[in-house]
């Protein structure tokens, strides 16, 4: 089975106490990684991210040079407010889940995702697939992450210019047509904030000031025109990829279906 590392800052351990019981639950165990915090780095000049979201790349980055120092082929990264699908221990067990060289396995779906995606290639889980992502599916609270994968993200110049999802699952980071990136279906993982009871508690975002800055800034003018110049290139790059590979004629563009344990508590 696949290691498993999950983020947590200090100062939340009712966080640790959710993803350590949740785990357990389903018969896991994880590494707990330190999370980066704005109190251990100063902001760069000119930095296009919230304090949080640079804090929160820097998290995940210090587990893909942890797989890389300890030569970890593969692993599963959690955030520490996540839910995991019931189906997720038998998928970290199916021996053929990462064939064909697949790079990064996205579990999450946010606020009904919508998306194109490739074929469904089978698990060894009965109901779940793996859908080639061709579009974006943000979210990093639950991902498998290869070793190759990690190598080349930290060596990118623009790895901290762009929000973590979006740098993984989202047009701007382009691994969508430049690495071999999946989506389960359904969606194996979901935030606590989106459900009734997670709101309430250990579901409430340390980053949620940060992430309000950040969408005021995304309102302005020239941020909407560079997103619909992304916008075309997406779509263009979509042809060019997709379409030369054969892959784009069994794509579909679907709103994410969710696991059913999970679905149950939204």
């Amino acid at each position: 089975m696949l290691p498993i590392f999950y983020i947590n800052m200090a100062s939340r351990p009712d966080r640790r106490d959710h993803v350590e019981q949740h785990l357990a639950l389903l018969g896991l165990t994880a590494t707990r990684v330190d999370a980066v915090t704005p109190s251990d780095f100063d902001l760069p000049a000119g930095s296009p991210l919230s304090p949080g979201e640079f804090g929160c790349s820097r998290s995940h980055q210090k587990i893909w040079r942890l797989m890389v120092e300890q030569n970890i082929a593969a692993a599963l990264i959690l955030e520490d407010d996540v839910l995991l699908a019931d189906e997720v221990p038998a998928l970290l067990a199916d021996p053929a889940l990462l064939a064909g060289g697949v790079e990064a396995i996205q579990f999450e779906s946010r606020g009904g995702t919508r998306a194109l995606v490739g074929p469904a290639v089978p698990t060894g889980v009965p109901g779940v697939s793996r859908n080639r992502l061709m579009s974006s599916s943000l979210g990093s609270a639950a991902y498998i992450m290869t070793i190759v994968l990690a190598r080349r993200l930290l060596a990118r110049p623009d790895v901290d210019r762009l929000a973590l999802d979006h740098l993984l699952f989202g047009w701007a980071g382009e691994l969508c047509y430049d690495a071999r990136i999946f989506q389960t279906l359904p969606a194996l993982a979901i935030q606590l904030d989106q459900t009734v009871e997670g709101r309430r508690g250990a579901g409430k975002s340390d980053l949620d000031d940060n992430r309000l800055t950040g969408a005021l800034r995304h309102k302005s003018l020239a941020i909407r025109w560079r997103r619909l110049k992304i916008q075309f290139r997406h779509y263009t790059r979509v042809l060019v990829t997709f379409g030369a590979s054969g892959e784009l004629w069994g794509s579909r563009k679907l709103q994410f279906p969710i696991a059913e344990n999970l679905r149950r508590l939204m």
